[in-house]
């Protein structure tokens, strides 16, 4: 039970204003509650030793995911890169061997080539056969696995990796399914990677829900999502706003007993885990299940979406709002990157690269209106150039 001094500073924390709160660039910029630091002086006294199993705020967040998710085995891992290349190496056992990818992947592209250099195995990115959607389906897959049918030339697929989102679009539930069913068939493992899939849980909850409502229909959602596939990690820091880790699952424990082995091997043995994993756990509780922040975070990124576009603006092709992320079509105005990223710092917020925008909980609705004036001038400005 938190000290009534404790709660009071919780709440003179909250009241402050977050540099997060006008940040575009990124959900990452999210930054912990006045809650999330607390539960780490009050969780103190159940603190351990991680690497012996005895860091009680670790093991309670391994089973209350573990529970969420159906997939009941779970271990914590310092970052999304980190989850998605242990449960790489976790499913691969003696080379040769390839893995398929999407080309713009996180594996693939933001990883400094890790999988090569930890599995030593062979990638296969695959580029989505329609230029309507950002995620692989089936049909992507299949011309592009290597049969393991004895032939030496060749380096067999074991594993495929999905990510859902994949930039802020949703792979149907139906299209894991199917890929996974196929990929069991042959021995394939398929790992997700879910670092934002907390999003993606809350796009199809009926405007008139109650939070509690939406709260179920995402509950439900995540298990739907992860029920299929062999492992998935989901991020506890983009968009729920911990400080830090990820979270690696799978209805296997020999594989998360695989997968706490080269955790230690990548440096992850850590010792008093629960100052990382009593944050996520309020992340957990009070911004997924909150049934509001998160509807939010995508509410925002539609808005926005609409405002570029009622004033004149495109989105790049195949990449219409979904979830937190917004796409300009910034070629067609003019305006090249470092331009917007100043129009938008002299408006007071925050961009990025890319005409990518990222929407999250703690983005205020000044910050809303500041970048709408944003994209007016971009707008004009592209106008005066003759764009």
């Amino acid at each position: 039970m938190a000290s009534p001094n404790l709660l009071q500073w919780e709440e003179d924390f909250d009241s402050r204003s977050l540099s997060s709160a006008n940040d575009f660039r990124s959900d990452t910029v999210t930054l912990p509650t006045g809650a999330m630091l607390a539960s780490i002086l009050s969780d103190a006294p159940s603190f351990g030793d991680d690497v012996y199993s005895e860091d009680g705020p670790t093991n309670s967040l391994e089973t209350y995911v573990g529970d969420l998710t159906s997939l009941q085995n779970a271990v914590f891992v310092l970052s999304g890169t980190m989850g998605n290349q242990i449960a790489l190496r976790s499913h691969l056992t003696q080379p040769p061997y390839s893995v398929i990818c999407g080309r713009q992947s996180h594996v693939y592209e933001w990883e400094c080539g890790m999988t090569s250099i930890f599995s030593q195995a062979h990638m296969i990115p695959v580029i989505p056969s329609s230029e309507s959607r950002a995620y692989l389906t089936l049909e992507d897959i299949i011309p592009n696995i290597v049969s393991d049918d004895g032939d030496t030339h060749g380096a067999p697929t074991r594993v495929i990796v999905l990510e859902n989102t994949a930039s802020g679009k949703i792979v149907p539930v139906e299209e894991v399914r199917k890929i996974s069913d196929y990929a069991s068939e042959r021995g394939i493992k398929v790992h997700l990677d879910g670092a934002r899939l907390w999003n993606a849980c809350y796009t199809s909850t009926s405007p008139a829900a109650t939070p509690a409502q939406a709260v179920e229909s995402a509950k439900d959602l995540l298990r739907a999502y992860c029920l299929p596939v062999d492992s998935v990690s989901l991020c506890f820091s983009k968009s729920l706003g911990a400080p830090c880790g990820s979270i690696l699952l799978s209805n296997d424990p020999s594989f998360i007993s695989r997968a706490r082995h080269f955790r230690k091997a990548l440096g992850g043995g850590l010792r008093q885990l629960g100052v990382l994993a009593s944050p996520a756990r309020v992340a957990i509780d009070h911004i997924f299940l909150s049934g509001v922040h998160l509807p939010r975070a995508n509410a925002i990124a539609k808005q926005l979406e609409d405002s570029w576009k009622r004033m004149g603006g495109q989105v790049q092709k195949g990449l219409s709002q979904e979830t937190n992320f917004v796409w300009l079509n910034l070629n067609e105005t003019g305006v090249k990157d470092d331009e917007f990223i100043k129009i938008a710092k002299e408006e007071g917020v925050k961009v990025g690269s890319y005409g990518r925008l990222a929407t999250h909980y703690q983005i205020s609705e000044g910050a809303v209106a500041a970048l709408e004036r944003a994209f007016q001038r971009v707008l004009t400005a592209g106008k005066r150039s003759g764009s």
